[in-house]
């Protein structure tokens, strides 16, 4: 398959460099072009290229947010900058302008050929999502939002579809999700689950899980930060890949802190449900995570607000929240805290524990809509359920 590469660079060794390193690699079309980020735009709009080398030799503000409302007419475009900046400041303006990798010059051949490599397996995931499960990203606008609760939660709702669901607990330094849903030891996890990744396959993804059920299965969080740094954006993909080739629906447990790890698992996800709460530090949180999810360059239709702990008659509205962030709510969590807190103490589901309770119905509406085809089956699937628990 042919794929289109462009370079922007002036005349000099870097051109230079890119025009060994990509011409005759198989499948790629490269065009090499003597300009810079004045051009980008024109190049973007008359080539339409897959992937772009951008050389940035020197930036201000000014060509930051002009290299960002550039991409955010072409978010799908893999861009590459050639930098010597390192700094993590400039690495964080870049992720926010939409830029997908920073390559150090002088240029390393390795490095250019794992950023084209990384670009192929990133279309080839995209044009694959249709015909595998589907992969939903909850993440806090803050800590203490209760992701973790409806992730794990609603996963569990879903499996009594009889749909097959796997948990991918991504909260690298602090995740807890497994014990939301049970209390089994967890025989491995993201961490020693990537150090296999030359031999990574279904079975071998599987057996790594906690088997909650026939159709739950919940792949740990490390119990210590300490080797998360061995886990790589390349590792994060081939999981998520392998889990939605293998399971009806994936549901992404995410930390609130964006990194790489993070927004690689982001770009995969077919929605975003961002967790809120009514109080101002919450929707504020949500407000400055809405604007990071635009620059990175994910549409409204994917990123969603989910409002955790509804109470009517608060300070702040559903209105207020849906004004402050530019975004409609997609889902309503009410409050009901005894219930949850039993739940989360005895690690059991509420759905299963107290499924007339409001939040397990609140839960059951939202699985229902997220599988609609099981209720129309049954005339309500939860139905039976609710005669067992009467």
């Amino acid at each position: 398959m042919t794929f289109k590469i462009s370079a922007l660079s002036p005349p000099g060794k870097t051109l230079d460099d890119l025009k060994v390193l990509v011409l005759g690699l198989p499948g790629a079309l490269f065009t090499a072009h003597r300009g810079g980020m004045d051009a980008l735009g024109d190049v973007l709009q008359g080539e339409q290229p897959d992937l772009v080398f951008l050389d940035f030799p020197a930036h201000s503000d000014k060509d930051m947010k002009q290299l960002e409302a550039v991409l955010l007419g072409r978010p799908d475009t893999w861009l590459v900058l050639l930098s010597p900046d390192r700094s993590a400041d400039f690495l964080m303006q870049a992720m926010r302008a939409g830029v997908r990798e920073v390559l150090a010059v002088p240029l390393d051949s390795a490095q250019v050929q794992q950023a084209i490599k990384r670009m192929q397996t990133h279309q080839a995931s995209s044009r694959g999502r249709d015909r595998g499960g589907r992969v939903l990203a909850l993440i806090p606008s803050k800590g203490g939002a209760g992701a973790t609760f409806l992730a794990t939660n609603l996963a569990y709702a879903l499996s009594l579809h009889g749909k097959r669901v796997a948990v991918l607990d991504l909260n690298m330094y602090f995740g807890d999700a497994a014990i939301y849903l049970g209390d089994g030891v967890a025989v491995s996890n993201v961490v020693e689950l990537a150090r296999k990744s030359r031999q990574m396959d279904a079975t071998l993804l599987e057996s790594s899980m906690l088997k909650m059920s026939n159709t739950l299965y919940v792949l740990a969080a490390p119990e210590s930060p300490d080797h998360v740094r061995d886990v790589s954006v390349a590792d994060i993909q081939k999981i998520i890949e392998l889990a939605r080739a293998s399971y009806d629906f994936v549901v992404l447990d995410i930390g609130y802190s964006l990194d790489p790890l993070t927004i690689k698992a982001l770009d995969m996800a077919d929605s975003i449900d961002l967790v809120v709460q009514l109080n101002l530090p919450f929707v504020r949180a949500a407000k400055r995570m809405v604007s990071v999810f635009r620059d990175l360059g994910y549409s409204s239709e994917k990123v969603r607000i989910v409002v955790n702990r509804d109470e009517k008659g608060g300070d702040i509205s559903l209105v207020d929240v849906e004004k402050t962030c530019l975004l409609k709510i997609s889902q309503t969590i009410p409050n009901s805290h005894a219930a949850v807190s039993a739940s989360i103490n005895q690690g059991r589901p509420l759905v299963g524990l107290s499924p007339r309770d409001p939040v397990a119905q609140a839960l059951q509406a939202w699985a229902e809509k997220l599988d609609p085809t099981e209720h129309k089956k049954s005339g309500g699937w939860f139905s039976g359920l609710r005669s067992k628990s009467s």
